[in-house]
């Protein structure tokens, strides 16, 4: 009898268990790109520390910055497919290529969509502003980023912003440049070009350019000659070996002794606990804390010091002493 009233115990254990997995809420989460891509897996643990204890959770990863272009509308359709099959109670869509894709689908179905991680006016994306869309805005910060940089590379007065050609890069051209394809920022004379493929990306780097140092925000969607992408690590590590100016990203992840100088940092795993904050308010009933396309813009320093050395640079103080080191 004590045995059977142990296993009656267990059993009801178990049942409450489901049950209580049966009522919880679905979110399911489509990222525009590959899990294996840091600030993927930065969002990811941002999402889960706010709500994997309270949801049911999924994830759909588009794969954008690996597969070719053709492939995007087919790519978009399995999500969709997926979203009728899991029925979630919201959806959190990652970057622009998520948004643009499947945003104006699922906001059409009428369940509330919570993106990250967006670039462009997210506007752009929908022929009208549904109500049922909000989120948190992605400003890669370019400029603040080269008003540090006049302070550390000395007498710099030519700098150049190099990005691949995908869709985010376009957007954040839009928001940084406009239509001009030069400005001037306290004094610096700062102009973009946009490499679309691996082979015009390091001719940028070997040709003479004049410039004093080289911004690099966007280089994940680089592919070679025979359309093959070409890895993040690779990428960085070329870029860094063969320029003769110093080069800073804007991501911690590219920083090291086989990375660049430096780089100022939006944390993707901040970034993304904000949007699950919104989320877990919209299922809650309550308006979300943030307001509509709340912008995340605070940045964090990162420095190799040999490459540091390599090109003589020395750090001002107040930069040092906030700065982390790798």
């Amino acid at each position: 009898m004590k045995r059977l009233l142990m296993l009656l115990a267990v059993l009801a254990g178990v049942f409450s268990a489901v049950a209580a997995h049966a009522d919880r809420q679905r979110i399911l989460v489509i990222h525009s790109y590959d899990p294996g891509l840091p600030w993927v897996a930065q969002c990811n643990r941002g999402i889960d520390g706010v709500l994997a204890e309270l949801v049911e959770l999924e994830r759909v990863y588009l794969d954008t910055k690996r597969i070719h272009r053709s492939e995007f509308q087919a790519r978009a359709d399995k999500a969709m497919q997926f979203y009728e099959r899991f029925k979630p109670d919201l959806v959190m869509v990652g970057d622009d290529d998520a948004l643009r894709l499947l945003g104006p689908r699922i906001a059409a179905t009428g369940k509330p969509l919570v993106y990250f991680g967006i670039n462009n006016n997210p506007r752009e994306y929908f022929s009208r502003m549904p109500d049922n869309v909000t989120g948190v805005l992605e400003r890669v910060p370019v400029f603040a980023w080269i008003r540090h940089l006049k302070r550390i590379v000395p007498g710099a007065e030519n700098a150049l912003v190099l990005l691949d050609g995908s869709a985010t890069a376009e957007a954040v051209i839009s928001v940084a440049f406009g239509d001009r394809m030069e400005l001037s920022v306290d004094g610096v004379r700062v102009e973009y070009k946009v490499a679309a493929d691996w082979a015009q990306w390091q001719r940028v780097i070997l040709s003479p350019h004049g410039f004093d140092f080289i911004t690099m925000p966007l280089y994940h969607d680089l592919k070679d000659d025979a359309g093959v992408h070409v890895p993040v690590e690779e990428v960085v590590r070329w870029t860094t070996e063969n320029s003769s100016v110093p080069v800073f990203a804007y991501q911690d992840y590219a920083v090291g002794d086989n990375g660049v100088v430096g780089a100022f940092v939006i944390f993707g795993e901040t970034h993304a606990q904000l949007a699950a904050l919104m989320a877990r308010d919209i299922l809650e009933g309550k308006n979300p804390r943030l307001p509509t396309a709340y912008m995340d813009q605070d940045g964090m320093f990162f420095f190799n010091e040999s490459r540091l050395t390599r090109f003589g640079l020395t750090l001002p103080e107040d930069i040092r002493r906030k700065a982390v080191f790798r």
